[in-house]
């Protein structure tokens, strides 16, 4: 036996070592099979050696001089090559000539009889350099090979304890068959797949379950082959992400070495979860489970949009509540203003009726009082108050039941040809009659001949616009009246120069029962405006307020120029907002 000490030594140092590590294995208490996939990791782990991490150890079978592979290291087993043919005549310095990357290098007993052959692969490019020292290392392996063979060998014994060993044997046979068989049948019902791995990586048990979760072929993958390779293949399949193959699969080779207890999730590229969880065993490897757990998955994924669906109802609901009770705290303020307002405008209603029959009756009175003493003019001016008085009464008669229609939505609009400017004539006469301390100047030269309208319900408009205008100004005798035409409308404008109206109070005008702060002392409903604005509406025009305190006020209606108008209009109902 030629020690590595006394050939490579002195000029690759590390090669010693690495002939005590094969040496080493050589007497250890582990059978050839386990041994050889070391010995091919210490030659190949070897940097000086120039080799890459694979390799592979046939022999040939005494008896029948097959030949046959006796272990491997970090190879594939499509890698493996059946067709690799041993003689005596081979040469490990014929082959490193040859344009390959791999070496072939015979093991060779001491009686110099070709046993086996080694199988490495190169790093470099060319002809192999380190021939001498691999060829030194060969030579260990060869030492190990022949004496742990030897030892392997069965020795005769005695015939009655041949007959003893042999019933033992049976008896063991039996139930280690039986064990087998059992833990055979465990593992290939269990639901996940098993994995269960030597100290080396190499796969010592595996169920058909592992094949079919990992999408693995078998043939590829038998039992014995290394779980770097399975590693690997799924690196080069894109299971990691993108990236170096080989980076991705160190990562994962290294992480498996660790042989530490974990659980961990992971998801396929063909879509499956599957739950990973690795024991570690005493005797040194692992058991690596794959658990199908796509189902389970699926069942949280769907109870979290579950969740996610129910929080989304949960807060739109809860928010429709807020705006429902928003709004009804809105209504509920808007009704106590409503009801306030009624009860003030019973309350005016009740006095603005009392007021003119007052007058009459005051009127009357007088005249019953001073029969004797009566002149014409005196009859004159009773009668103008009296019958200033009923009208007064009379148009508050028709506002209380135009604004009754109006509530009812039974306020009928039937428009009809008349003359817009005779109308406003006539409403001017009425108030001068009503009101004789005002002066009202008309600017109505270019309106229409002819409009369609109500002529009753513009004579409302037109009245109450021309009485406010009159009320609200008791120290500015003069009104303004002008009327236009322009792109197809018509404009009729009331302006006064009295007390105005605040800003604040504008929004709000034409409200039902609202009555601006600069109102305060003069006679009013406070319905007048809103039922200006829903006639108006009814005609198919809009009216517009502009106004500053003690700067007056300008009412403008607009009016369609038109004809040929629908025959008649009925209001809706109004409810209170």
């Amino acid at each position: 036996m030629l020690g590595l000490n006394q050939s490579v030594v002195g000029n690759v140092p590390c090669l010693g070592l690495a002939g005590n590590e094969i040496l080493r294995l050589g007497y250890s208490d582990q059978i050839l099979a386990q041994i050889i996939p070391k010995i091919l990791r210490v030659i190949v782990e070897t940097a000086s050696l120039e080799l890459q991490p694979k390799g592979a150890l046939y022999l040939k079978n005494v008896a029948s001089d097959d030949i046959k592979l006796a272990g491997l290291y970090n190879l594939e087993w499509s890698q493996i090559d059946p067709s690799l043919q041993l003689g005596l005549e081979f040469h490990l310095e014929q082959n490193c000539e040859a344009e390959t990357d791999r070496i072939l290098v015979p093991v060779i007993s001491d009686l110099d009889q070709t046993i086996g052959t080694l199988v490495f692969y190169k790093s470099c490019a060319g002809p192999y350099a380190h021939s001498e020292a691999l060829a030194a290392l060969v030579r260990e392996v060869a030492f190990v090979v022949c004496a742990k063979l030897k030892q392997e060998c069965d020795q005769p014994a005695p015939q009655h304890m041949l007959a003893e060993q042999s019933a033992k044997n049976d008896d063991k046979t039996i139930l280690h068959d039986s064990l087998h068989e059992l833990l055979r049948t465990t593992v290939d019902n269990f639901p996940g797949g098993i994995c269960v791995l030597s100290s080396d990586l190499t796969v010592i048990m595996v169920n058909k379950r592992l094949y079919e979760i990992l999408d693995l072929p078998e043939t590829t993958f038998p039992v014995g082959c290394n779980f770097a390779d399975i590693l690997r293949f799924y690196a080069r399949r894109g299971e990691y992400g993108q990236g170096d193959v080989e980076e991705l699969a160190q990562i994962r080779i290294r992480h498996a070495k660790q042989f530490i207890e974990d659980t961990f999730d992971r998801e396929t590229a063909s879509g499956l979860f599957l739950e990973v969880r690795t024991t570690p065993l005493a005797s040194g490897g692992c058991m690596v489970s794959y658990l199908d757990i796509t189902a389970r998955k699926k069942a949280e994924k769907e109870l979290l949009q579950h969740r996610d669906r129910l929080e989304g109802l949960v807060t739109s609901r809860t928010s429709e509540v807020e705006q429902q009770a928003r709004k009804l705290k809105r209504l509920l303020v808007r009704e106590r203003q409503v009801n306030k307002q009624m009860s003030q405008f019973v309350a005016t209603a009740s006095h603005e009726l009392r007021t003119p029959l007052a007058i009459i009756d005051g009127a009357a009175q007088r005249l019953a009082r001073t029969k004797s003493e009566v002149t014409p003019d005196f009859i004159s001016g009773k009668v103008d108050r009296i019958r200033g008085s009923v009208s007064r009464m009379v148009e508050l008669m028709e506002s209380f039941l135009a604004f009754g229609r109006l509530e009812q939505g039974l306020l009928d609009i039937k428009p009809e040809a008349l003359s817009i400017s005779d109308l406003i004539r006539h409403c001017v006469a009425d108030q001068l009659k009503v009101r004789p301390s005002h002066e009202i100047n008309l600017d109505i030269d270019e309106l229409p001949s002819l409009i369609m309208a109500d002529r009753s319900a513009l004579q409302q408009v037109f009245n109450n616009l021309l009485s406010n205008a009159i009320k609200y100004a008791p120290n500015s005798p003069e009104i303004f009246l002008r009327g236009w035409c322009e792109n197809n409308k018509v404009y009729v404008s009331v302006r006064d120069q009295g007390l105005g109206i605040d800003a604040d109070d504008l929004p709000k005008l034409f409200e039902r029962y609202f009555r601006a702060r600069s109102s305060c002392g003069i006679a009013g409903t406070g319905i007048g405006l809103n039922l200006v604005q829903q006639i108006v509406k009814l005609h198919g025009g809009a009216i517009t307020v502009q106004s500053e305190i003690d700067q007056g006020t300008v009412f403008t209606v607009e009016l369609p120029n038109f004809v040929n108008a629908p025959t008649r209009c009925k209001i809706p109902a109004i409810e209170i907002a």
